[in-house]
């Protein structure tokens, strides 16, 4: 039960970590949103419904604690949805796959977290102009560096994220050998 409830436990953790602590200590411009990162992963394990409502579950809990309604709601439903939707059918990675496929498998689920990441970026940035009308250069390198950032969060937490969600991978029963059987 607790295993299902997992993702959830998380995404609330890392609401309270993005809305309270991390901004007690450092709040500047590449501040890596801990909450996008836990609706990336929760898309890549759970699925493309599971992500679009973790996603909701997010947007709406950060857009109620900023006053901004439907502005990261929008965003995190998205991103939840379509990472769910292009790496759904993606096998797990594990040990005894071959070390290319495995790269391979991490490359893609790489690619995926920057084009939808940019994609987040590029969202608030076109709402951050609509009201500022401001537009520098320094915007977009500022993007980039926390593209790179949060991609780097999300490949290094994935491990872990999946261990809290379903544990532990186990070596079945047929992979460990064969045992000689002696009759007397």
């Amino acid at each position: 039960m607790l295993r299902r409830l997992a993702p959830l436990f998380i995404m609330l953790a890392a609401f309270l970590l993005d809305t309270a602590v991390l901004p007690a200590f450092y709040y500047g411009r590449y501040l890596v949103p801990l909450t996008l990162a836990a609706v990336i992963l929760t898309g890549i394990q759970r699925g493309r419904t599971q992500g679009m409502l973790y996603g909701m579950i997010a947007g709406l809990l950060l857009d109620v604690s900023a006053g901004t309604l439907g502005v990261k709601l929008f965003a995190y439903v998205l991103i939840g949805f379509l990472i769910g939707f292009f790496l759904d059918q993606q096998p797990q990675i594990d040990r005894s796959m071959p070390r290319r496929d495995r790269l391979q498998l991490l490359l893609v689920r790489a690619i995926w977290i920057v084009a939808l990441l940019l994609l987040h970026e590029i969202i608030l940035f076109v709402y951050q102009y609509f009201h500022t009308a401001v537009f520098r250069w320094v915007y977009v390198r500022d993007l980039l560096i926390r593209v790179a950032l949060t991609t780097a969060l999300c490949m290094a937490a994935y491990p872990l994220f999946h261990a809290a969600c379903f544990g532990r991978s186990r070596v079945s029963a047929a992979g460990r050998g064969t045992r000689e059987v002696k009759h007397f």
